[in-house]
């Protein structure tokens, strides 16, 4: 049976890497040159805005030249995005079998180490339900790029900035993708892993990053019972949380979550630490220490960390200090 650092080790680190890499793989194949051309558009549309009117920050005059130009911009907005939706879910559809197979594997090892025992791999599949939510990707995409050619015909635009704002607008279409994308994924590993769940029997066990958000900490280590659910809104930062929120069954809890639930049971400690203790205390040190996600402000892991304090939970004295010196000086050592 291995250990409660081997068994984290392996899921916050290896599956969730190897995860990984399979999406950005096919994000990278699906995105590819669509950042430089987006570049290029913009450098080649402004000059030729410079040209015609005279400066970035002169006024368009009304006809030909404006027309030619903007309908010059809708041209290469549809090249680049005009086709972006429908790729996306071509693209979701090769590579989610080969996510589904992955975590069923995945699950089967977890089972191995943590039980020092052969499992059976479960099938694995596809979910009907993320089919469905390729379908709402691609009409979020087609909608921006539809948003974005309006924001850019002619009788809309009269100043440079107005041109930025209608490719920024299909650009986005891009970070739209890389979130559906995220959440597709995320969603098929867990899915496929409740089928381990459901050989196992037992509990089921919350697993975060190492380096999770202060809302997936909430939730790391956290056990359920194999037909019920997680509580809903937690977050160590008050800010986040959703008092009366609905239950939860599986990650993703927000965009981009890497989270995961895998089966439990308790004769599968070895140590003094169960698992399920020793991931609530590394997300704990984590939030004391204010190891989180770039994308978080300063100000949300001071609350966390403050938060923590107020819970009452037991704290080594190194974890206690530092989110106490957190709190005190509004900021992190490291940040």
């Amino acid at each position: 049976m291995a250990t409660p650092e081997e068994l984290a080790q392996l899921v916050q680190q290896e599956h969730t890497d190897e995860i990984s890499a399979l999406e950005e793989a096919a994000i990278a194949v699906l995105l590819a040159g669509t950042g430089v051309q987006f570049e290029r558009l913009i450098r080649r549309t402004l000059t030729a805005w410079t040209v015609a009117f005279g400066s970035p920050d002169a006024l368009a005059a009304p006809g030909a030249t404006l027309n030619r130009l903007m309908a010059s911009v809708r041209s290469a907005v549809r090249r680049i995005v005009g086709d972006l939706g429908k790729r996306a879910v071509a693209a979701l559809t090769e590579v989610l079998p080969s996510i589904a197979q992955s975590a069923a594997r995945q699950g089967t090892q977890f089972v191995v180490a943590a039980s020092g025992r052969p499992f059976r791999q479960p099938p694995a599949r596809v979910p009907s339900s993320v089919s469905a939510g390729a379908a709402v990707m691609a009409d979020a995409v087609d909608e921006q790029v539809s948003r974005s050619l309006a924001a850019l015909k002619t009788r809309a635009v009269r100043r440079w900035s107005d041109v930025l704002t209608g490719i920024g607008i299909a650009r986005s279409a891009t970070s739209t993708v890389e979130r559906h994308v995220a959440t597709a994924v995320t969603e098929v590993v867990n899915e496929t892993l409740q089928m381990t769940v459901r050989m196992v029997g037992g509990m089921r066990l919350w697993i975060a990053e190492a380096d999770a958000c202060v809302t997936c900490s909430a939730y790391s280590g956290l056990l359920a019972d194999a037909g019920a659910s997680f509580p809903g809104g937690l977050s160590w930062d008050p800010s986040l949380r959703t008092d009366g929120a609905g239950r939860v069954d599986l990650p993703p809890v927000h965009p981009r979550c890497r989270c995961r639930v895998v089966p439990w049971l308790p004769r599968w400690s070895a140590g003094e630490v169960p698992l399920p203790l020793h991931l609530q205390r590394q997300a704990r040190s984590n939030i004391a220490h204010g190891h989180a996600r770039p994308s978080e402000s300063r100000a949300a892991r001071v609350r966390a960390a403050a938060e923590l304090l107020r819970s009452g939970v037991d704290l080594p004295p190194d974890v206690r200090a530092a989110a106490q010196r957190a709190v005190r000086d509004r900021r992190f050592a490291a940040a």
